[in-house]
């Protein structure tokens, strides 16, 4: 049994889930009456993506399977059956997890969909069509959501997707950005339009942290913001919407400070102040 990843391009795709998944079943009937193993008949945007996935996982089959691939013992060969607007790839179980993370950043990359087919309940993703991000790498950052492979060197337009992609039941239900040089970093728990941000910047053998807020709102009220399998705790005006977390992200990324259209709580005496990085910074365990 393969682990079963879709790419599909969204102009072509209804967006509504039960629409979505009558048309990947029609889709997948492939009665196009033309051969599946050739990018030439898919759109130029799936064509792109096709030709950067198989240089980390190559095709078995077809008119461009190549050495690597033909090797029985080669984990990352993959079978891939293109169609007009869609691309089916599957993957060995083994590399799941890395299969996940390349394929759904070169569907970013390349403005395709994503859908997780081998998933119960899989993620439907489409790319935003109100604003077209900057997919240019930012070299010295480092993107990582609840329980998958690290992105290294991440577009504003894949950290912007990130943001997407959480999700408070069955996960991720946190992403972190961070800084490698400095180490300073942005962390995100939650999803579905209720987030809750912190950030911190280190300096002097010691860091502050702050978490964010909208001016104007409720700064007393307790509230508890969900995450996959457990909540974050914050104030009512913490409570953030997808826009929001994509602005304090995007600033973080470009290297800015942390934006002032938002008020900035700061918690750092929450920490053991001046202690190691390695000792203070249990990201993973985002709620305190």
């Amino acid at each position: 049994m393969s682990y079963d990843l879709m790419v599909f391009e969204p102009n072509d795709a209804p967006r509504e889930k039960d629409a979505f998944l009558d048309w990947y079943d029609e889709q997948t009937k492939w009665s196009e009456g033309q051969s599946n193993d050739h990018p030439s008949k898919t759109t130029p945007n799936l064509a792109a993506w096709y030709d950067d996935i198989r240089r980390d996982f190559p095709n078995m089959n077809g008119p461009d399977a190549y050495g690597p691939a033909q090797d029985e013992d080669n984990p990352r060969s993959t079978g891939y059956m293109i169609g007009k607007s869609v691309i089916y790839a599957d993957f060995r179980w083994s590399e799941a997890e890395a299969a996940y993370a390349t394929v759904r950043a070169l569907a970013v990359k390349h403005s395709v969909g994503f859908f997780n087919v081998s998933a119960i309940d899989g993620e439907i993703w489409f790319p935003s069509t109100e604003h077209t991000p900057d997919k240019t790498e930012i070299l010295g950052l480092t993107l990582t959501l609840e329980g998958q492979q690290a992105f290294t060197t991440p577009s504003i337009a894949l950290t912007e997707a990130a943001v997407d992609w959480l999700r408070p039941a069955g996960g991720p239900g946190f992403l972190l950005l961070e800084n490698d040089a400095s180490e300073d970093y942005v962390q995100v728990g939650g999803g579905r339009e209720a987030y809750i941000v912190e950030w911190r910047e280190y300096a002097n053998e010691g860091f502050r942290h702050w978490v964010a807020g909208r001016s104007g709102n409720d700064t007393k009220r307790e509230i508890k913001i969900a995450g996959n399998g457990t909540h974050f705790l914050g104030k009512a005006n913490e409570r953030l919407s997808n826009a929001n977390v994509k602005d304090i992200l995007g600033a973080f990324a470009r290297g800015t400070s942390k934006p002032q259209e938002f008020v900035w709580r700061d918690i750092t005496a929450q920490f053991a102040v001046g202690s190691s990085p390695d000792t203070s910074k249990p990201w993973w365990q985002f709620w305190r």
